[in-house]
């Protein structure tokens, strides 16, 4: 049991006193401080050292950079500036192409403008002389044309005491063409019509046919005569000679006898509707409607009107 005293402290080299332990502790103490110190000095001496050596080597190294960077831009500038050069050069060359090319094209252009002028010229020459031709070739077609229907007028001169007949077969007039008009037309007309001496001539066509007869062709001595005789025919509906249907008309020249063909579909329409029509000379349409006559000068014309008048004729 502790009686409150304490006793020497029994180390390993034998008793020590507590004053004694206590100098002991505050020696250690301080060369712990003092220890603790040196290594704080060292620590601080270790990382001046470090950073000035890591100074040096950031100088060394930035230095080198440097170096480096100078010689690489010394590099780059020699050979920046032959590129530079060269490009100048190219663009100098490229300048002087330009201007040349520029020239070059201001010499066409003005050649071509001396060609469009003379080109404009010309043109206009041209139109000229085709207006002028123009109109010359309408002066000669509407001189043709006059001088056509003046021909063909006279052509239906000389035929006026002509009539046309089709469908006779070939051959039947034998060697007597006038005495086969005789005996035609006697029939047709009556005995009581004397033709004897009526008759200067009766002929065929020169124009052969594969398809149909040529056209047989009586002239009268007298107009009067051959128009007796068309009005004596006008009232025969069909005239039928040796079971031979035949059709008689004037016979005009084949420029009117063209154009009076040009209305036979309208005439065929005009009957079958049971419009009075006649047909004047040379090629004009006569159409009476309820006491009023109509009178057209043209195939179109005539179709143009009458579709007017009679919507439902075609």
């Amino acid at each position: 049991r502790s009686t409150g005293k304490r006793g020497p402290f029994i180390g390993l080299a034998g008793p020590v006193e507590l004053s004694e332990l206590k100098e002991m502790i505050a020696t250690q103490k301080e060369m712990i401080a003092t220890l603790a110190t040196a290594m704080v000095m060292a620590m601080n001496e270790l990382k001046k050292d470090n950073t000035n050596d890591l100074k040096k080597v950031a100088t060394e190294l930035k230095k080198d950079n440097k170096d480096k960077e100078t010689r690489l831009f010394k590099r780059f500038d020699v050979n920046f500036k032959g590129m530079l050069e060269k490009l100048v050069e190219h663009i100098e060359e490229t300048n002087s192409k330009l201007k040349r090319l520029d020239d070059h094209i201001n010499d066409v252009s003005d050649q071509l403008e001396d060609v469009k002028q003379g080109l404009t010229a010309r043109v206009e020459t041209a139109e000229q002389l085709a207006s002028n031709a123009d109109e010359k070739a309408t002066a000669a077609n509407s001189e043709y044309k006059k001088l056509g229907d003046r021909l063909a007028a006279l052509e239906d001169g000389c035929r006026r005491n002509n009539i046309r007949i089709e469908g006779i077969p070939e051959k039947r007039e034998s060697s007597s063409p006038v005495k086969f008009a005789v005996e035609l037309l006697s029939k047709i007309i009556g005995d009581d019509f004397k033709l004897d001496n009526e008759i200067a001539t009766a002929y065929r066509t020169k124009i052969p046919s594969t398809f149909k007869p040529r056209s047989f062709i009586v002239r009268f001595e007298r107009l009067r005569c051959k128009l007796d005789v068309m009005a004596l025919l006008r009232h025969k509906q069909e005239i039928i000679f040796e079971n031979n249907l035949i059709r008689i008309f004037p016979d005009f020249s084949p420029s009117t006898a063209a154009k009076r063909r040009s209305y036979n579909d309208i005439k065929r329409m005009l009957r079958e509707a049971d419009i009075k029509y006649s047909l004047l000379y040379p090629a004009k349409l006569k159409v009476e409607v309820q006491d009023r006559h109509y009178i057209f000068f043209s195939k179109e014309e005539a179709e143009k009107e009458l579709k007017k008048l009679f919507p439902t004729l075609f």
